[in-house]
């Protein structure tokens, strides 16, 4: 047997934009770290020309576990690059990895990225895009899940981010970028189509997302939908994602090593 195996995980996009700083940020944890980590997909991104990746292929979850099997390994160790508990870590990776039939081998899968370092960095990002205290109304965006604690973790930054920088609730709105059907997923309201008719002065769209890709990109569903519902008078921005910022690859490694 090989000993452990890192691997760094995404949801995954078609979007080359997104596995190419998957990898840049793997490349970043693996110096800090001292081991390799390799950059891994959920799924969707072995759909991506490997001509758009340098030549090289993406991987997703199950071909990482099936290569692992293969090498010996005797623990997989799973970064996620997820806010918060996604189904995404809590259910498909543990049923994928179990589908493999790993045999003796492990599977650990550390703690996604919620936590208050995500409140400075957030912060940071705001603070980057020109926004002051009084210049407009700011719009903390997620994608929108399906699963209530990932909206609690956009809410309690929300929170976080006021009492930080002594916003009122109007001032500082938590909203998502699209839901599902049915009143038992309302919990995702506002969205941010509604929530951008109520901006006073200039909109700041503050990226809760990670890697750009389709929904998150300069051309992304996110910027579509401010495109085509904010007043036509209104000024708005996107910050940068949470993927650009120095210190991720840090959260990273300290979600690594507390649970080491």
């Amino acid at each position: 047997m090989a000993g452990t195996r890192i691997l760094l995980v995404d949801n995954g996009s078609y979007e080359p934009a997104a596995t190419l700083a998957l990898r840049g940020l793997a490349q970043e944890v693996s110096k800090l770290i001292g081991q390799e980590v390799r950059p891994v997909s959920t799924m969707h991104s072995s759909k991506i020309d490997p001509a758009l990746l340098g030549g090289v292929p993406a991987v997703i979850f199950e071909n990482a576990v099936q290569q692992a099997k293969a090498d010996g390994i005797e623990e997989l160790v799973v970064l996620p690059l997820f806010i918060g508990p996604s189904r995404a870590i809590t259910e498909y990776l543990p049923k994928v990895f179990a589908d493999t039939q790993p045999g003796a081998m492990q599977l650990s899968i550390r703690d996604p990225l919620f936590g208050p370092e995500l409140v400075t960095m957030l912060i940071d990002n705001l603070k980057s895009t020109g926004w002051t205290k009084g210049s407009g109304t700011v719009y903390l965006c997620d994608h929108g899940s399906p699963i209530q604690e990932v909206t609690r973790c956009r809410n309690f930054f929300a929170s976080a981010i006021r009492t930080e920088l002594g916003l009122k609730d109007d001032e500082l709105i938590a909203c998502s970028m699209e839901r599902r059907e049915g009143t038992e997923y309302d919990f995702n309201m506002p969205l941010l189509q509604d929530a951008l008719q109520q901006a006073k002065g200039e909109a700041i769209i503050l990226m809760l997302f990670l890697l750009p890709g389709r929904h998150a990109g300069s051309d992304g569903d996110v910027a579509t939908i401010a495109k085509e519902h904010a007043p036509a008078l209104l000024s708005w921005k996107l910050s940068p994602l949470l993927g650009t910022h120095p210190d991720l690859a840090s959260v990273l490694v300290a979600r690594h090593t507390l649970q080491s």
